[in-house]
């Protein structure tokens, strides 16, 4: 037999978009928490009546989710009614939570999770409506068996009693159930959900943690405001240095605080909890905000994915990961190489290369070739205005553009380069592996209605928007610090000459590399690209004892973490070994998010996790290189505005051939 917990979720589970019905994480975890004391009662562990909630049988189960809460219950001195077990063990709520998601996991029932989070069932599970067991008899699927309590006359057993009364409790049926079906189903709903006093207490644990009006309309007063000055507030310490702004105001305030700019004003979140918080709770409480509104006025275009929120964001990042994973430039690796080698050699030795633009280069080049079949060319300068014209305007809430001619030519010529991807894979028809383009094209025509005509220009865009101008920076970050430190260069250089002993290396060869897979790790935390996040509120939440109301301006400071000692220690110091077995600092929940968190975190991650270190080792194994001057230190390129990070134009280098 499953959990309360698990069947809860798999209850709630909207099997097409891979996502939990929405609701807050504060009302989950009361539900899970009444899950358990529920199948704690199941096991006869504990009793409950009105007034009480008290252990029975101490005897553990032997399971890793009921077993700590019938401890606490056991070890209490006091006796205490079930509202107050309900609201304590729901303190555990992310921990249960979890470890429910792996047990559904390695019972067979759902999938393992990706870097999205989603949650899909295994065709097993999806195809039969029954759960495998591990006594010989199947379970059927939960909300089959719910359905039929609900609109038959069969009387329900306990463990339907149960389900029944944690999803009244958390007052999801009309996102189930049409109105006449809950005209039908009401009285009965009512009925069963009152056969339990755990799930009474849950009902009402919910209902007072439901925002009044007063709360709502009351929104972010009292905040602690960063600092700033008269009429400007923090704008030029924002644009100034933004990550030392806010892991200062973090320390200074808090997780929260608001943040006042000459354009428009912010509530910010900060460190593990706001990550953890908004990993857990975006799809409630936050849509992706308007920034991205006047890029597709530019194109055309009605929406872009980037601004998508729900369903239907789900729906779009499902469709169209392939064509931007992992195993897709683990299976273009040798195309990968060969472009890097050409662009190699099309460099001067012995003079000064612009780093940057030499390894923002390099970027585009396979990611084009590899995405597209193609070459993004002389077009990449273009591509790159759009990109920060778009993040600029988005960021100081300026909708109209500046129609400078540079910028006129460069949407054109943005455009005209997406033209051609299109209509050369448009005649192709997949000739090749899939890839993003041709994923593109075969939704719109899967779905014109879903993805029109128009959204294609911009759509086709995506794989240089979000990956060319991020990617290359850390790039750029990666092959610095190995030029600036000839300890750490030696041995990039001889893992680099090891990969490529052989001819072109393998997937597997790249995977297993070491030293050049810490030294990402680490200059993404420390010159982590796009250190900020903006969000519209769309459901008031409650945080770190303030309310923040709908409507609201949210900025996400989610790098902060990645310079706090707690975590890092001596955090300023570029150190590989923080990735080591024994350390490895970077599995601590919440603290590391240099691709972002939530649902709209950077979808190409496996894609740059695979093309930055096999980019640095072809560079290394190509060309000797030095820093140029050798004193250089890396600094911030002041014209990119927030929130973007990149080193500035002083960082370059000489080449000398190695294969001469």
């Amino acid at each position: 037999m499953l959990l309360a917990a698990e069947e809860f979720l798999l209850f709630l589970l909207d099997e097409q978009h891979g996502t939990l019905l929405p609701m807050t994480e504060r009302t989950e975890h009361l539900v899970l928490a009444g899950a358990v004391l529920m199948d704690l009662q199941l096991a006869n562990r504990i009793d409950t009546d009105l007034d009480s909630l008290t252990p029975g049988n101490p005897t553990p189960l032997g399971d890793d989710v009921l077993d700590p809460v019938l401890a606490d219950i056991v070890g209490a001195e006091e006796t205490h009614d079930a509202l107050y077990w309900v609201e304590r063990t729901a303190r555990r709520g992310r921990e249960i939570r979890e470890r429910t998601i792996a047990r559904l996991v390695s019972r067979g029932i759902l999938r393992e999770p990706g870097d999205d989070a989603f949650l899909f069932l295994t065709p097993e599970v999806a195809h039969a409506r029954r759960y495998p067991s591990t006594n010989g008899a199947a379970q059927e699927h939960v909300r089959l068996r719910i359905m039929r309590a609900l609109f038959t006359d069969d009387i329900p057993d306990p463990a339907d009693i149960v389900i029944v009364s944690l999803v009244d409790a958390c007052d999801v049926w009309r996102k189930l159930l049409t109105t006449e079906e809950l005209v039908k189903a009401g009285r009965r709903i009512e009925i069963i959900s009152r056969l339990d006093l755990i799930g009474r207490a849950v009902a009402t644990l919910v209902r007072m943690a439901r925002p009044t009006a007063r709360a709502a309309r009351d929104g972010a007063a009292g905040l602690p405001l960063a600092r700033g000055w008269p009429l400007v507030g923090s704008t030029f310490a924002v644009a100034r240095d933004p990550r030392t702004f806010f892991v200062r105001e973090y320390r200074r305030l808090g997780p929260v605080f608001e943040v006042r700019t000459l354009t428009r004003d912010f509530v910010a979140l900060a460190g593990q909890e706001a990550n953890l918080f908004v990993s857990r709770s975006e799809r409630m409480h936050l849509h992706t905000s308007d920034m991205w509104d006047p890029l597709c006025a530019e194109f055309g275009a009605s929406r872009f994915v980037l601004n998508m929120d729900g369903k239907d964001h789900v729906r779009m990042r499902r469709e169209t990961r392939d064509g931007l994973s992992r195993q897709l430039i683990e299976s273009e690796i040798p195309e990968a190489v060969d472009v890097i080698r050409r662009s190699v050699a099309a460099m001067p030795l012995n003079a000064p290369v612009p780093g940057l633009a030499a390894i923002l280069g390099l970027v585009s080049e396979t990611t084009s070739a590899i995405v597209a079949q193609s070459s993004t060319g002389e077009y990449i300068d273009d591509v790159r205005l759009v990109l920060k014209e778009a993040v600029t305007r988005g960021f100081l809430h300026t909708p109209r553009w500046p129609k400078t001619p540079r910028l006129r030519r460069a949407l054109g010529r943005a455009a005209e380069l997406s033209d051609r991807w299109l209509t050369r894979h448009q005649l192709q028809q997949r000739a090749r592996k899939a890839n993003a383009i041709d994923d593109i094209l075969a939704l719109h025509r899967a779905d014109p209605t879903f993805l029109p005509e128009c959204d294609l220009p911009l759509t086709a865009l995506l794989p240089l928007f979000a990956g060319v101008e991020t990617v290359g920076s850390i790039g750029a970050c990666m092959l610095y610090v190995v030029l600036k430190d000839p300890a750490l260069r030696e041995r990039a250089q001889a893992e680099a000459d090891a990969l490529f002993a052989d001819g072109t290396p393998d997937a597997s060869q790249v995977r297993d590399l070491d030293v050049l897979h810490r030294i990402m790790l680490e200059a993404l935390r420390m010159y982590t690209p796009v250190p900020g996040i903006q969000r519209k509120v769309t459901t008031s939440f409650d945080f770190a004892g303030h309310r923040i109301p709908v409507g609201a301006d949210l900025l996400l400071a989610f790098f902060v973490t990645h310079d706090l000692p707690e975590y890092f220690p001596d955090p300023q110091r570029f150190d590989i070994d923080r990735y080591l077995p024994g350390r490895e600092e970077h599995r601590q929940p919440g603290v590391y998010a240099p691709f972002g968190v939530g649902v709209h975190h950077c979808a190409g991650r496996g894609f740059a996790e695979t093309q930055l270190p096999l980019i640095v080792a072809t560079l290394l194994h190509e060309a000797d290189m030095e820093l140029d001057p050798p004193t250089y230190e890396l600094r911030t390129d002041r014209w990119i505005l927030f929130p973007s990070f990149a080193p500035d134009k002083g960082f370059r280098f000489r080449m000398r051939s190695r294969r001469q």
